[in-house]
C-alpha cells in the first residue's frame, strides 16, 4: 500500500469499525499467527487506513475465573487477537528535516481503541458489568510489547512455558492444549482511570438499541 503523507497525518487517517464476528475471525485464523480465533462474549474492529481495511483487533472476556491484580474477571477484556496487513507494516515516513520515522498503525489503532471500546462494548453488552481495564499476554516469541508500552500498559511480568497440565473442564472433557502455550509470555494491564458515568452511558442507549437492532448482522451467533 502507498502512503502518502501529504494527506495528513496519520491519526487523522486511521479509523476503527465495528465488525462483523463471523468475518472478523475468518481474518484472524487465516491472517494471525496463532490461527484461530477466541470464545465468550467478544468485539471485533476492523482497523481502516484511509477507509482500506488494513487489520484487525479484537477484544474478548479473558479465560479467568479469579481476580487479575485485584480486578474481577468480569471487570477485565482481554486484547485476544491484533493483526495488521504487511501491506502497511515497516512503512516509513520522512520529515521535512530529513528524518525517517516508523509508521506506527499497530499503536495508533489499539489507541483508538482504548479510547472506545468500552462505550462500544457497553453498546453491544449493556448488561455485562463495567470494564475496567484491558490485560493482553504478549508472546515473546513473536512480540517485544512495544505497542503496549506506547499506548501505556504496565509490564506486569511474565509466565508460561509449560503445557498447563491436562487442563480437564469441570462439566467433562478437555482443553485443546495448543503448542504456543509453551511460550512465555509477557502480561500487560491497561487500567482505565474512572468507570463510565451513568451520563455517559445515557447518551450511548440509543446507540446501544440501534447495534442491538443490527446484531445478527454484526454478530451472528456462530463463532461467538
Amino acid at each position: 500500500m502507498d502512503y502518502d503523507p501529504s494527506l495528513g497525518k496519520l491519526s487523522a487517517r486511521l479509523s476503527l469499525e465495528v465488525a462483523s464476528l463471523r468475518q472478523a475471525t475468518q481474518v484472524i485464523v487465516y491472517h494471525h499467527y496463532l490461527h484461530r480465533g477466541r470464545t465468550m462474549a467478544q468485539l471485533p474492529y476492523w482497523i481502516r487506513l484511509d477507509q482500506t481495511r488494513v487489520g484487525v483487533v479484537l477484544f474478548a472476556y479473558p479465560r479467568l475465573s479469579v481476580p487479575l491484580f485485584g480486578i474481577q474477571p468480569m471487570n477485565l477484556l482481554e486484547l485476544a487477537r491484533l493483526w495488521i496487513s504487511p501491506t502497511v507494516q515497516g512503512l516509513e515516513v520522512v520529515s521535512k528535516d530529513g528524518r525517517h520515522h516508523a509508521l506506527s498503525v499497530a499503536s495508533c489503532a489499539l489507541a483508538e481503541a482504548l479510547r472506545r471500546i468500552r462505550y462500544d462494548w457497553y453498546a453491544k453488552y449493556p448488561g455485562l458489568p463495567d470494564v475496567d481495564a484491558v490485560v493482553s499476554w504478549a508472546d515473546t516469541l513473536h512480540h517485544e510489547g512495544t505497542i503496549y508500552r506506547a499506548a501505556n500498559f504496565q509490564e506486569m511480568g511474565a509466565s508460561g512455558g509449560s503445557m498447563h497440565g491436562k487442563r480437564r473442564r469441570p462439566n467433562g472433557g478437555r482443553d485443546k492444549l495448543n503448542p504456543d502455550y509453551r511460550n512465555i509470555k509477557t502480561l500487560f494491564l491497561y487500567r482505565f482511570v474512572k468507570r463510565l458515568s451513568t451520563k455517559e452511558k445515557s447518551r450511548f442507549r440509543g446507540q446501544a438499541a440501534d447495534l442491538q437492532a443490527r446484531q445478527i448482522e454484526l454478530w451472528p451467533s456462530s463463532p461467538d
